[in-house]
């Protein structure tokens, strides 16, 4: 007589913990400026200490080929808020426009699927800074806020701090210098932990609601300034840390470092051991908070907790700090997410960014994704890592460059080196990057399996011409359905671009008739539309 085998089907968790609480939760912990190979789970830098970033990576999911689709924090945040890539909603450079008209937004979207939402610290870089667009409870705490007296996080601090502390940059650090050292006044007075406060202070007031919720937590850091308190700071700066900067034998050296903030640096000695420091030292203070958020939610099982940062940091690479960059160090980004029927340790190195976020979420949460969204949503291939679908051969990326850093530094922005180019273009599959300067014309081509760093430009290599051919041809096909001229099909057409295309810089031109200020926009220093 046969027996029958019996085969054992594990439970669909994701359906048993909808069935037992409801809609899954959503928390969404960002931050500013952080490179990929910034936590110990991507494996390129073991010195950093990450324990509760790479916990997320093994209860879950880690995206290996996450890219900053335009690596500035505008651009970046405001395709996280519309599911949009910056080529469609237009925005390629720092440029904040008041009253943007959207209609549709990622918490729009989930507020009207029956979530709370909420967003707390960072924020989504929009303007004026009072506007939500979509966030039930805002509460906003961002250093680079520039209405700080209507911004929590300084209200904070000019209420509970002492008397002459200085304020957030009272210890020399400030916004966009390379200059670090330990925070001066108490860790609970640091971004950091004060916005890490206001979420674990929301997740207490969630557990009596049965409403499903979706948060954002924004962190400024590591994004400058490099001050993570002193614990961090001297955990870091007392090891020998590996110089990992990468400079390439097609880089040119700087003919001045100049002032702190000067963005085209050849970071040496004390310079950059205390930049590493302070640069480390935030992103382990951010990784403490977050394991106050992943021990807030152990009685909340059926949440999915994502962790990732708009762009990256050069560190040094190629000569340059901060962001902008087609490089690794700028453009290369974290995403990690865990939660209801995401299976473990699971790597997924389909190209990915920003504006996939939102259709991701919308789906996991069992919601519609609306016209507006042209990112892709990834929810099957997280929950099915056994039958992957196809969805996306590369991605594309672009942004201009400022030279605003530059000035004052006598022969600095010469033709052929980095401080010259205008802007920049690059497509990647992961694997293989494929760079265009849109100003100079110069061609950049990498194997990012075998050389990470980009030290080796194949672009003049006769191998690899076949190759080199091929990412010219989709270049071509990318900027001709943009139709910025750029290219006509046949060939790259090189010539300055406008920072904003198509509505967004009509919407520019209305707003500046109206009156109204527009952040970071310098029309002396912005190259004007083209005609």
């Amino acid at each position: 007589m046969e027996t029958q085998k019996q085969t054992f089907q594990r439970p669909d968790m994701r359906q048993m913990l909808r069935k037992m609480f409801g809609p899954p939760n959503f928390i969404l912990i960002h931050t500013d400026q952080q490179r990929a190979d910034c936590i110990r789970a991507y494996g390129h830098r073991p010195e950093l200490y990450t324990p509760y970033m790479d916990s997320i990576a093994s209860m879950g999911a880690r995206f290996d080929s996450c890219y900053s689709a335009c690596p500035v924090c505008i651009p970046a945040r405001l395709s996280l808020l519309t599911g949009q890539s910056p080529q469609k909603h237009g925005v390629l450079a720092n440029i904040g426009i008041p009253d943007l008209p959207l209609a549709t937004t990622f918490p729009s979207e989930m507020k009207k699927g029956g979530y709370h939402t909420a967003l707390f610290g960072r924020t989504m870089h929009t303007y004026p800074f009072s506007n939500s667009y979509g966030f039930e409870e805002y509460v906003p705490g961002d250093p680079s806020n520039n209405d700080k007296e209507n911004d929590f996080f300084f209200q904070f601090l000019e209420k509970e701090g002492a008397a002459g502390h200085g304020g957030y940059n009272g210890n020399g650090t400030f916004n966009n210098s390379r200059f670090a050292a330990p925070f001066h006044l108490a860790d609970y007075f640091h971004q950091t932990m004060w916005a890490t406060n206001q979420a674990v202070d929301y997740l207490e007031r969630r557990r009596a609601d049965k409403k499903p919720f979706c948060m954002f937590l924004g962190f400024y850091a590591p994004h400058s300034p490099h001050n993570p308190p002193a614990e961090w700071f001297n955990y870091y700066l007392n090891q020998s840390l590996p110089d990992r900067k990468a400079i390439a034998e097609y880089d040119i050296p700087p003919i001045s470092n100049g002032h702190p903030i000067s963005t085209y640096v050849d970071l040496q000695g004390e310079d950059y051991r205390r930049l590493l420091a302070g640069y480390y030292g935030n992103i382990s203070f951010i990784d403490s908070q977050v394991g106050r958020i992943i021990n807030a939610i152990t009685s909340m099982p059926n949440t999915y907790v994502i962790f990732t940062s708009d762009h990256g940091e050069m560190l040094g690479d190629h000569y340059h700090v901060h962001k902008e960059m087609p490089y690794q160090g700028s453009v290369h980004i974290p995403f990690l997410i865990y939660g209801p029927g995401i299976a473990g340790n699971q790597v997924i190195d389909t190209p990915f960014s920003w504006h996939d976020i939102m259709p991701t979420v919308l789906e996991l949460a069992g919601l519609p994704v609306p016209d507006s969204c042209d990112g892709i949503s990834f929810a099957q291939n997280l929950l099915h890592p056994e039958a992957p679908i196809p969805l996306r051969e590369y991605l594309h990326g672009e942004c201009r460059i400022s030279k605003v850093r530059f000035t004052g530094y006598e022969g600095q922005a010469t033709e052929n080196n980095i401080a010259y180019e205008d802007g920049v273009h690059y497509l990647t599959d992961g694997k293989t990057k494929y760079i265009w300067f849109n100003q100079s014309g110069k061609e950049q081509l990498f194997d990012l399996v075998q050389d990470a760093q980009e030290l080796h430009n194949l672009a003049d290599n006769l191998l690899y011409q076949k190759t080199l051919l091929q990412w010219r041809a989709k270049m071509m096909e990318e900027l001709m359905l943009e139709g910025t001229g750029l290219s006509d099909g046949q060939k790259l057409i090189c010539k300055v671009e406008d920072p904003l295309h198509g509505q967004m810089q009509e919407l520019l031109e209305k707003r500046i008739k109206e009156g109204k200020s527009i952040a970071y926009y310098m029309p002396d220093k912005n190259v004007p539309r083209q005609k």
